[in-house]
C-alpha cells in the first residue's frame, strides 16, 4: 500500500471514535429523511379558497346648455366634465350605478336612496369638525333585486345654482360658521340576501363632493369605489417533498451504514492497524517534509578514518545537531543517508525502508536470478 494509503490509514484509526459517530449520526439523519418521504410523511394544512365577490358603486353626471352661448349651444349634453358654468349649464343630472359578481350563486336586494348633502365643515388635527349637516332626498324608495353581475341604476337631479344659494343661507341661520361650506350628492345603498350561500345585511355609503365657485361648479369624482372579499376554509393534505429529500435520505442512510460498517470491519480485522515499520516510516516522512529546507541532496563522499562517525536514532535529532553547529544536512544521492559533517565528526542518519518497496526489490531480484 502506497504511502497516500498509510497516511489515510492513520488519519482513520487516530480519528476513529470521530468518524462512527459522525457516519452513525448521518444515517440517522438519512433513516428520518427516509422515513418522513417514503414512510409516513404526515400532513400540512393549506388554505383553499371556496368563493369570491367583488362590487362597485360609481357616479356618472352630465349637465344640459340650459343658456346657449357661442361656445356651447343650447341643448347640448355635456358629459362627465370636470368643471360646468353655472350660466350655462346649472342643472346637474346623474346616475348612480352599483353592481357586483360572484362566484357561487347570490341573490341580492339592493335599495339606493340619493340626498343633497349640506355642511359646514372644518378639518382638525383630530379629523373634522362638522358645524352643521343637512340633508335633503333627491331619488328615494328605489328598490330592485339583483343577481350576479346585474347592474342597479338610480338617475339623480341637482340645480347646482340654487343648491348653493342654500348652503348659504343655511350657514347665515347658523351665525355664517367659519366652517368649509360644502354640497355633496350622496347615495345610501342597502343590501340584504344571499351572496354565494351566505347571508347579507349591510350598507354602504358613495359620495360625490360638489364644489361651487362664482361662475362655475367642480365636480369631484373620485371614480368606482370597489370592494371585495373571499371565503376560505382549511383541509389538511399529505405533506410533499422535493427530489432532493426523497432521494438524498436514502442515499445519506445506506451510505452511512454501509460506510460504518466497513470502518468497523476495517478496525476488527486490522486492516486499519499500522506496522510498526509504516509508523517508523510515516514518523520519517513527516520529519523530512518538516525540515526540508534543512536537507540537501548531494554526493556524500568517503571520509578519513580518523573522523569520528556518530549514528543519529532520528532525522529530528540530526536537525538538532544541524541548527547547533549551524551547518546543513547532505542526503547521499545513492541511498538517501542523512549526514552532517563539522569537519572533525560526522553525524548519520539512516531512513527506514520503506514498506513493501524492499519486498518489492528483493522478489525483483529473485525474478533477476532465475
Amino acid at each position: 500500500m502506497g504511502l497516500l494509503g498509510r497516511e489515510t490509514r492513520r488519519t482513520v484509526v487516530d480519528n476513529y471514535e470521530l468518524l462512527l459517530i459522525c457516519l452513525v449520526a448521518i444515517a440517522a439523519a438519512g433513516g428520518y429523511l427516509t422515513y418522513t418521504g417514503h414512510v409516513a410523511p404526515g400532513t400540512e394544512t393549506t388554505t383553499r379558497q371556496v368563493s369570491s365577490w367583488q362590487s362597485s358603486g360609481s357616479f356618472s353626471h352630465n349637465a344640459t346648455v340650459r343658456n346657449g352661448t357661442s361656445a356651447f349651444p343650447e341643448g347640448e349634453v355635456l358629459e362627465d366634465q370636470p368643471v360646468y358654468l353655472r350660466k350655462v349649464a346649472p342643472v346637474l343630472d346623474g346616475v348612480f350605478a352599483y353592481t357586483y359578481s360572484a362566484s357561487n350563486e347570490s341573490d341580492l336586494t339592493a335599495s339606493a336612496d340619493i340626498f343633497v348633502q349640506y355642511r359646514s365643515v372644518e378639518s382638525t388635527q383630530n379629523g373634522e369638525l362638522v358645524y352643521w349637516e343637512v340633508k335633503r332626498p333627491l331619488t328615494q324608495d328605489t328598490e330592485r333585486s339583483l343577481a350576479t353581475d346585474e347592474r342597479m341604476a338610480v338617475p339623480f337631479s341637482l340645480n347646482v345654482s340654487r343648491a348653493a344659494e342654500t348652503v348659504r343661507r343655511i350657514d347665515s341661520e347658523h351665525g355664517q360658521t367659519p366652517g368649509r361650506l360644502e354640497i355633496a350628492v350622496i347615495s345610501e345603498l342597502a343590501l340584504s340576501g344571499t351572496r354565494n350561500g351566505r347571508s347579507v345585511d349591510t350598507a354602504r355609503t358613495y359620495r360625490l363632493q360638489i364644489i361651487p365657485s362664482q361662475s362655475s361648479y367642480h365636480v369631484a369624482n373620485a371614480g368606482p369605489v370597489t370592494n371585495g372579499g373571499d371565503q376560505t376554509v382549511e383541509t389538511q393534505v399529505e405533506k410533499s417533498y422535493g427530489p432532493l429529500w426523497m432521494l438524498g435520505g436514502p442515499a445519506l442512510l445506506f451510505g452511512g451504514l454501509g460506510c460504518a460498517a466497513a470502518l468497523v470491519y476495517g478496525r476488527m480485522t486490522d486492516y486499519l492497524t499500522l506496522t510498526d515499520a509504516e509508523c517508523r516510516w510515516l514518523v520519517y516522512r513527516s520529519a523530512r517534509e518538516e525540515y526540508d529546507e534543512w536537507i540537501t541532496v548531494g554526493r556524500a563522499d568517503p571520509v578519513d578514518d580518523d573522523i569520528w562517525t556518530t549514528s543519529v536514532d532520528s532525522l529530528v535529532g540530526l536537525v538538532d545537531i544541524a541548527i547547533d553547529t549551524d551547518e546543513r544536512i547532505i542526503e547521499s544521492d545513492s541511498d538517501s543517508t542523512l549526514i552532517v559533517y563539522t569537519g572533525d565528526r560526522l553525524f548519520r542518519y539512516e531512513p527506514p525502508p520503506e514498506p513493501g518497496a524492499a519486498v518489492t526489490a528483493g522478489d525483483s531480484g529473485a525474478e533477476s536470478s532465475d
